[in-house]
């Protein structure tokens, strides 16, 4: 089986395991208790956290564990009256947001449209936009988008569950961001475990009120399991940076199989900045549906849109902000691998898309038309 939905979910690594493996066992004390052993416990979440804000750029003060990038980006978007965002959002933001967004457009290639950002800003005290995004791997201009809202003095919550651990960051020398979401389970780590950075000085909306956990900013006795697993797999992605900066070569091979095959792929954001790991493409005339269900049993595991809305009917909103007609949408696949990819699996997958494609047309005319998959 290859896996290639990385995006939605990356498999946990031995290490990380192997770090929280102590804190589901022997070592399970309430780290709010005050005999000894609960401080040990104390001290290993209190060394997550500097690791976790180690891969942000953040001090470790400035790191609020959180269940995710949901929980992360809701409570630091409940502080906004206003918020400028994009069309392309996760529904992490865009429903939370339901009633006090502003949406600016999006370029065809997914990218803000920064002419309009600018135009918006005024009136807003928020703004809120994904670094990289988690269907296409496009990257915003982070510094550009952050800049322009520190100029109309609108605060920024950056939504960093795809990017962190993927590329450089150093939240505290962007200007006006405030907020920044991230979540475990993006970066080799354990699922139901996440950050919400918040710089020193800012102020914050509280959601869960209680025991006074997380310094008074999120009660709830804390994950030390997924925290402790979480902090490992910050740390094992900042030694990796190397190694993941070089996975775009995956995609040229990916594609060139299909080249030479006869396959056109189109490529979405293709005309900008994207996570290297990240290839979201249509074939005409096949739907994307068709070609997962021929994958799977293949021994392809990807996606046809979000992991959160793969259950809904209709085309991805992100592509459709991208300008693309409905049938269009259906037929993106996305692609996403992991640093432990290797040039072998990328053609191997590439072999098994072909494989799915000429099924596909085998038995597709212009008479009958695309295969759709029927859902009583």
């Amino acid at each position: 089986m290859i896996y290639w939905d990385n995006n939605a979910t990356t498999p946990l690594v031995p290490e990380v395991l192997e770090a929280m493996r102590p804190f589901l066992t022997e070592s399970f004390f309430n780290p709010s208790a005050s005999y000894r052993p609960a401080k040990r416990v104390r001290q290993a979440l209190e060394e997550a956290r500097e690791k976790v804000a180690a891969l942000l750029g953040a001090a470790p003060g400035e790191i609020i564990f959180t269940s995710g990038g949901t929980e992360s980006s809701n409570t630091a978007l409940s502080s906004f009256e206003r918020v400028l965002t994009l069309p392309t959002e996760h529904p992490a933001t865009l429903r939370s947001l339901k009633g006090r967004e502003l949406l600016c457009p999006v370029l065809p290639s997914g990218v803000a449209d920064a002419e309009e950002w600018r135009r918006l800003l005024p009136g807003c005290d928020g703004a809120s936009f994904a670094w990289a995004n988690h269907e296409t791997g496009v990257v915003q201009p982070v510094e550009l988008l952050c800049r322009a809202a520190q100029e109309a003095g609108a605060r920024v919550h950056l939504d960093v569950v795809q990017a962190a651990g993927k590329l450089p960051m150093a939240l505290h020398e962007l200007p006006a961001v405030d907020y920044a979401s991230v979540s475990a389970h993006k970066l080799h780590g354990p699922k139901g475990v996440g950050a919400l950075y918040v710089r020193a000085g800012a102020p914050l909306h509280v959601l869960l009120q209680g025991g006074g956990q997380e310094s008074a900013r999120r009660s709830g006795t804390e994950n030390v399991a997924g925290i402790v697993g979480f902090g490992k797999a910050a740390e094992l992605a900042m030694e990796a940076a190397e190694t993941y900066a070089q996975l775009g070569r995956m995609r040229d091979l990916f594609l060139a199989v299909l080249a030479e095959a006869g396959i056109h792929a189109v490529q979405n954001g293709a005309g900008a900045p994207r996570l290297p790991h990240v290839l979201n493409f249509r074939i005409p005339g096949c739907t994307a549906e068709s070609l997962s269900l021929l994958l799977e049993p293949l021994g392809l595991l990807c996606s046809a849109g979000s992991a959160c809305t793969s259950a809904e009917p209709e085309p991805s909103h992100v592509l459709l902000a991208m300008g693309l007609a409905p049938a269009e949408a259906r037929e993106c696949l996305r692609l996403s691998w992991s640093r432990f990819t290797s040039e072998h699996v990328a053609k191997e997958a590439a072999g098994l898309v072909v494989l799915a494609v000429n099924k596909l047309r085998a038995v597709q005319s212009a008479s009958t038309g695309p295969v759709m998959v029927y859902k009583p």
